[in-house]
């Protein structure tokens, strides 16, 4: 007697997400679950014709702070739930992403249960799993004046509540080594490694080669797995290549090293204006008080020219800035001609004001980016957060990460194949992180499943005009849940907030 299904997903090219040769089949759902895929006999709820779509397991980003926006906003919860982009997770659901990753960087909730419970009452649009935040977490013990070196004491209290939080169900631990107060952090495990530039130090190593080999020392010794947060080079690179990284990583691999870096498929990154601003003169909760007079100001201007050497103001672009909102959207040196200062001026201003604005940073090669991207141990990750729709001006990767890298780098450049390219979206990231029964379409697996139009999908934000969705998802399900039907969402959210079983 032939099963009746909730759905069958009838004749798409299935990509199951590992290095399998894709094949046409039909996937039949029940429930939460993919029970079949095979031939199968369209006896279902509902039939979806895929004949000449592509079928892959739903896309798992691992490096977002889909948090961050919830906690900011912590006094505005009821008002998320009337605010279907927002408690949905649009920006996301319209790449084909299933499932995101939050607490990178060291950012984030330090409750666990409190936030995956907000999830599963928010009806978000993605499953969440979530990493303990060392930064976080570090200033819920130690309070906002951080010291410099922990003594016995209160590295056991930082122990203690980075286990409690594990025990939440947290699936890792982040850290921000070069944000406050995660630079001060001295022998924990790094993803955000401590330098992410070229600069030549007096040693002669490269900055971000140095940061590397300390996140794989630091791997090496505690005998644990090592996953490097977007990996790039910023500015200044002088004359560096993407192998010069990739060896580093190479050779770790090949000694046994359980170690894979993340990347976002853009030339420009983005965060707090303060990443430029010397550690000496940050605390814990930004600029310190003495550097926010007169004399402490000129040190911060003088720092900040000479970052403008290397990466000027005309490439550092303000996309979030609640204490001045006609300033995002534009640049450092356009702010500082609507001010009639110098850019370094309006830049020392913003950095040493009430919270700080964010940037996007023109700091990047393209053709750097373009050497990591096919690298069997680079995973999507979008560095993104979940976006309400027309509301600030974030970067174009929380709305078009996953289809750019189809769009441009698969199908137009051709820097990876198209199964090589959804290994790293789905299987590889669902492998690492230890995401049990997520990122392959295999019988008894969630039915998280994406399905797209090859000759359609592509990403449509720009720096500019960031809040538009990606193009060419025709359905997603997430846990068996029709989540987009004919391209657009069907209202109906069911992402749950999971922890590490």
């Amino acid at each position: 007697m032939d099963k009746g299904y909730d759905v069958i997903i009838k004749g798409g090219t299935v990509l199951d997400g590992t290095r399998s040769v894709p094949t046409v089949a039909d996937i039949g759902i029940r429930g939460d679950k993919i029970e079949e895929i095979g031939q199968i006999p369209d006896k279902a709820a509902r039939v979806i014709d895929a004949h000449g779509l592509i079928v892959t397991p739903g896309f798992i980003d691992v490096h977002t702070h889909c948090d961050i926006p919830f906690m900011r906003s912590a006094r505005l919860i009821e008002h998320i739930y009337n605010i279907p982009s927002w408690k949905g997770n649009w920006n996301y659901m319209y790449q084909g992403v299933t499932t995101v990753v939050s607490g990178n960087c060291g950012e984030g909730y330090a409750d666990a249960d409190h936030w995956l419970e907000m999830i599963n009452s928010l009806g978000f649009g993605s499953n969440v799993y979530h990493l303990a935040p060392h930064g976080q977490i570090r200033k819920e013990v130690l309070g906002e004046d951080q010291p410099e070196k922990l003594n016995d004491k209160q590295l056991d209290a930082l122990k203690d509540k980075v286990a409690e939080v594990m025990e939440m169900g947290a699936i890792g631990l982040s850290t921000g080594l070069v944000y406050a107060p995660g630079f001060l952090a001295r022998g924990l495990y790094a993803t955000h490694i401590r330098d992410e530039s070229g600069l030549c130090y007096a040693d002669g190593k490269r900055g971000v080669c140095r940061a590397i080999e300390e996140a794989l020392e630091i791997g090496e010794k505690a005998e644990i797995p090592v996953n490097i947060s977007h990996l790039k080079i910023s500015s200044p690179i002088d004359g560096m290549t993407a192998r010069m990284v990739l060896d580093i990583i190479e050779e770790a691999r090949i000694k046994g090293l359980d170690v894979t870096a993340d990347q976002y498929p853009y030339d420009a990154g983005s965060s707090h204006l303060t990443l430029f601003v010397p550690s000496e003169f940050l605390g814990s909760g930004g600029v310190k008080e003495q550097y926010k007079a007169q004399e402490g100001k000129r040190e911060i201007k003088k720092a900040i020219e000479a970052v403008f050497t290397h990466m000027g103001p005309e490439k550092i672009l303000i996309s979030e800035y609640r204490n001045n909102r006609q300033f995002e959207g534009k640049t450092i040196e356009e702010i500082g001609e609507m001010e009639g200062r110098s850019p370094s001026e309006s830049f020392v201003e913003m950095v040493i004001g009430e919270s700080p604005p964010l940037g996007v940073f023109f700091s990047q090669d393209m053709d750097i980016v373009r050497d990591i991207i096919p690298q069997s141990y680079i995973m999507t990750g979008s560095d993104g957060w979940t976006a309400p729709k027309d509301i600030l001006k974030p970067h174009p990767r929380c709305y078009g990460t996953f289809p750019r890298k189809i769009r441009k780098f698969v199908i137009e450049e051709k820097r990876q194949t198209l199964t090589s390219a959804i290994r790293s979206m789905t299987s590889l990231p669902a492998e690492k992180f230890k995401l049990k029964g997520r990122g392959k379409l295999e019988k008894d697996y969630f039915a998280d499943i994406a399905v797209f139009d090859l000759d359609k999908i592509t990403d449509r934000a720009t720096y500019l005009d960031p809040h538009q969705y990606a193009e060419g998802v025709e359905y997603l399900f997430v846990n068996g849940v029709l989540s987009i039907d004919q391209g657009k969402t069907a209202g109906v959210e069911a992402g749950r907030g999971l922890r590490l079983s």
